[in-house]
This record gives structure tokens, C-alpha cells and sequence, in this order.
């Protein structure tokens, strides 16, 4: 199968192993192709323009054993985002946490005499990094808790 890629001056044909059909929703011509387009934005469970799919979107839309299935799905897909974000929180804690760590080592190290370009070796950081760090004026905190604005 062939991909059609239009670059500004010319066309490019490409073998993908897939014949892919691009369609303007927006376009209303009449054509069995536009009746199936403004069928895919409505989804609408009482159009049955469209047979076999009608049947199926009322049946998942409108029947109680239809019904269960999407609430399966939609609940899978709850799951699934529930679990990639607590991944991504962790993951940003851990960065957070090592971050801390690191500027609280550089902070420690400057006050004993230490110099930029030492500490960011030690710590493996840039030295523009903790330059920064110990630029800016933090006040120790009293818990481990972040505070909120």
C-alpha cells in the first residue's frame, strides 16, 4: 500500500503496508463518505443511517449489556491513567527529592569554605546550576512538608 505525502513542490509515494485514506470532516458533499463523517461527530444511538455501526453504537449507548461493556472500558482507561500518574508522580518526587538533597549539600559545602566549581563536581551538577542555587536566599524549613502559597 501507498502513503501520499504532498511537499510544497512535489509529491512523495511511500510503501508503509497500509492504505491510508485522509478525509475533511468538515467538507458536506452529499457522498456516502460525508453522511459517515457526520455520523462519526454525533455518534448519535437513534441515527441508523449507517447500519451495521449504527447498530452497535445504539447497542453500546442504549442497552444495559452494552452499557456495562463501555463502563468496563471507561474503567480500564480510569486505571490504566491512574497508574501512569502515580509512575510520573513518583518518578517527579524522586527528582524533586534528589534535587533538595543536592541543593541542601551545595548550600552546606559553600558554607564551609567550599568552592562553585568543587561542589558542582562533588554533587554532579553544572556549575551555572549551583551558582544559582546558592544565589538564591531559601530559609530552612521547619518540616519536610512543602509549603503552599
Amino acid at each position: 500500500m501507498e502513503k501520499i505525502q504532498e511537499d510544497t513542490a512535489r509529491l512523495s509515494v511511500r510503501d508503509i503496508g497500509l492504505h491510508v485514506i485522509y478525509v475533511n470532516a468538515e467538507v458536506d458533499d452529499g457522498s456516502e463518505t460525508a453522511a459517515l463523517m457526520r455520523y462519526f461527530k454525533t455518534s448519535d444511538p437513534d441515527d441508523n443511517s449507517q447500519g451495521a455501526l449504527s447498530e452497535r453504537v445504539h447497542f453500546l449507548k442504549c442497552e444495559e449489556e452494552g452499557i456495562k461493556i463501555m463502563c468496563g472500558i471507561t474503567e480500564e482507561i480510569y486505571e490504566i491513567g491512574k497508574k501512569e500518574g502515580r509512575e510520573e508522580g513518583r518518578e517527579e518526587g524522586l527528582r524533586l527529592g534528589r534535587t533538595e538533597e543536592a541543593q541542601k549539600a551545595a548550600r552546606n559545602m559553600a558554607a564551609r569554605g567550599t568552592a562553585a566549581e568543587v561542589i558542582a563536581e562533588i554533587i554532579e551538577e553544572s556549575v551555572e546550576t549551583v551558582r544559582q542555587w546558592l544565589e538564591k536566599k531559601t530559609e530552612p524549613k521547619e518540616s519536610g512538608l512543602l509549603s503552599l502559597p
